[in-house]
């Protein structure tokens, strides 16, 4: 077994797999090793986490990768929504098709991540002493329990999904009804609906995942009560796969993949589609706003509409809080077979805008008005961790990393104050209408912890307030010297597949210095690393309060970016990482420029733009050659 890699991947997913793919049709002869967790292939998809009725947002044909088009033989039709199953297949027939199964070592978690002056050092453990990897996918070799090698590149790429919240409500060890969270729901969910004798289930939580939960409980015959938080953020948006705009039918997912609907989004990197005339007219003037505006009211009040929840007094209670323009990807499909407002209106399902106080014995949920329910179990969607499960050190570098973290130095805080408020700034000026969000607390949002403040049986949570995701176009560190390692997959956009193809490619030409874009020169760090002799943040400090507008290149573009996200989507993640719907296609774009490739892909200029129709796989098949034929011409 190899103890040094050309690249580390970590995490054989949906971009684990893409990246794997690209960096080997560049360069075949790459010594490329992937880590994962999990049992088998696919991440989140990984078949020992797939539970009864999970199913794709995505209809068939719009997650897929593009050289790998889904088809029959996966026993999903046109128009169908993917159910796990399907999807989990997919992944080992890619694996397979671009031999990349024996590349795989899979119960394998990096604890550690050490810098080194040339490349990473990594401490690996076996989970549960399972760690092991096949030769040609059929015999299984077994891992040493710990060990460690080293990389000279790594990536990243285990995405936003892949460590759960803890359950950590007050009372909970004196609950005598099973407890189960969410990220354990495949393993525990048939035990609690084939339990004759579990009658009701309680189901905190109001996102998609939650829904899900509600809906497989009711469809064998449990009763459910739905808590969602009273001073959260409510229950998300639902839609079906296709709506009706006006007279228009239109698939959700590629109107927001449709360029000339992008335009009525504020975009800070919009100019990068070559039509600023147009977002500036939109989003820069007062009649640009009220257009901007009765868009957004058109397409809200069509949601609400064709789900019919306002028209009965239980189903409002699932009514978001806010108007869809302030989510991101939250806005999730209904991809159950039957209408899951049906259980609501009946009665089977009571929903609850109420805060948990605690768990009380032997089987009662306390609210914080006093009142409280009887449950049989309890199914808790907690969400997803967003900081890295891995230690990265040392701990000084952790701001030129751009990874969410509580280890900043007083001197590297302020810096990132100074290039937060100035993007601010310029934020509200280009796109005053962010300006006048709803009220969030952002700061709230940066603790690890989903539950009101008096409902915590661990307080130590209070204090733990992380900074968010911080990348260089939402990939790479922004003042790391080295340019050996990307964070891929820390971006939640609709068109995933070709996003984690595009990504790749770019991290490829960022690795071996070949991008094209502005600010490809390596920003200065707020603690330089050179390992024998530190630079301290103060005198970046001191050199940035030097220049004008404190403005230093890739710092402030990533301040940019990570500021206009957290005004865009106060109700969805923009506060952590990267969270968008209608701007997609536009951040493509900004890709491809630095990669010296056209972004326009419609043909016919800026009338195929307009009147082409929608992006989708077939707009990007044949990137990675496209590129490696623009290099020869270099």
């Amino acid at each position: 077994m190899d103890s040094h890699y050309d690249v580390v991947i970590v995490g054989a997913g949906l971009q684990g797999h893409a990246t794997a793919r690209v960096f080997l049709q560049m360069a075949p002869d790459l010594n490329v090793v992937i880590l994962d967790s999990s049992e088998t292939i696919g991440g989140v998809w990984a078949k020992e986490k797939l539970y009864p009725g999970l199913a794709t947002n995505n209809l068939r044909g719009t997650f897929e990768y593009t050289d790998f088009p889904m088809d029959d033989s996966f026993g999903v039709k046109e128009a169908e929504h993917l159910p796990g199953e399907s999807i989990y297949e997919y992944f080992c027939r890619y694996a397979e098709k671009h031999v990349l199964t024996r590349r795989i070592q899979f119960s394998t978690k990096v604890t550690v991540a050490e810098k080194l002056q040339e490349g990473w050092k990594l401490e690996l453990e076996s989970i549960r002493g399972n760690g092991h990897t096949t030769v040609d996918g059929k015999e299984i070799i077994p891992l040493p329990a710990q060990r460690t090698i080293t990389c000279a590149k790594l990536v990243i790429a285990t995405g936003l999904t892949s460590v759960q919240q803890p359950i950590n409500i007050k009372g909970s060890e004196n609950f005598q009804a099973p407890i189960v969270n969410f990220g354990d729901y495949p393993r525990e969910a048939e035990k609690i609906y084939e339990d004759e004798a579990i009658k009701n289930v309680t189901v905190i939580g109001g996102g998609k995942a939650a829904y899900d939960i509600v809906y497989l409980m009711a469809a064998h015959g449990k009763q459910v009560t739905w808590i969602i938080r009273a001073s959260g953020h409510g229950p998300t948006y639902m839609a079906p796969a296709y709506i009706y705009v006006g007279p228009f039918r239109c698939w959700l997912e590629k109107l927001a993949a449709t360029r000339i609907f992008t335009f009525f989004s504020p975009c800070i990197w919009g100019d990068a589609d070559g039509f600023g005339y147009v977002r500036n007219l939109l989003h820069g003037t007062k009649w640009g706003r009220w257009i901007v505006d009765i868009f957004w009211w058109k397409l809200g009040s069509d949601l609400i509409d064709q789900t019919h929840i306002a028209k009965h007094p239980e189903t409002k209670k699932l009514m978001p809080d806010q108007p869809p323009f302030w989510y991101g990807v939250s806005l999730a499909i209904l991809n159950y077979p039957t209408d899951i407002y049906e259980f609501v209106r009946g009665g089977q399902v009571k929903v609850l805008r109420k805060d948990v106080k605690c768990l009380e014995s032997p089987k009662t949920i306390r609210f914080e008005d006093g009142g409280s329910v009887e449950s049989d179990a309890l199914v808790c969607s907690m969400g997803w961790k967003f900081e890295p499960t891995i230690d990265f050190r040392p701990k000084e570098i952790h701001a030129d990393l751009g990874i969410p973290s509580a280890d900043f130095s007083h001197a590297q805080k302020e810096l990132w104050d100074r290039l937060d408020a100035r993007a601010d700034l310029e934020t509200f000026e280009r796109f005053p209408k962010l300006a006048t969000g709803p009220k969030v607390d952002h700061d709230s949002l940066m603790v690890q912890q989903n539950l009101p403040n008096s409902a915590l049986a661990d307080k130590t949570a209070l204090r733990k307030e992380v900074s968010p995701w911080r990348l260089w176009r939402g990939i790479a560190p922004p003042s790391l010297p080295t340019r050996d390692i990307v964070f891929l997959g820390m971006f939640s956009l609709f068109q995933g597949a070709v996003r984690s193809e595009i990504s790749s490619i770019w991290a490829y030409a960022y690795f071996y210095g070949k991008l094209k874009g502005p600010f490809t020169s390596v920003s200065k760090p707020s603690v330089a690393l050179n390992l024998d002799q530190r630079v301290p943040a103060e005198e970046q400090l001191q050199a940035m309060q030097k220049e004008k507008g404190e403005v230093n290149g890739i710092m402030y573009d990533t301040a940019l970016f990570n500021r206009f996200g957290k005004w865009r989507t106060p109700y969805g993640f923009g506060s952590r990482h990267p969270d968008v719907v209608f701007e997609g296609i536009a951040y493509f774009d900004l890709l491809l420029q630095d990669l010296g490739l056209n972004s326009w892909r419609k043909g016919w200029g800026w009338m195929g733009e307009i009147f082409g129709g929608s992006y989708d796989q077939a707009d990007y098949r044949g990137l990675v050659e496209e590129w490696r034929r623009s290099q020869k011409k270099v």
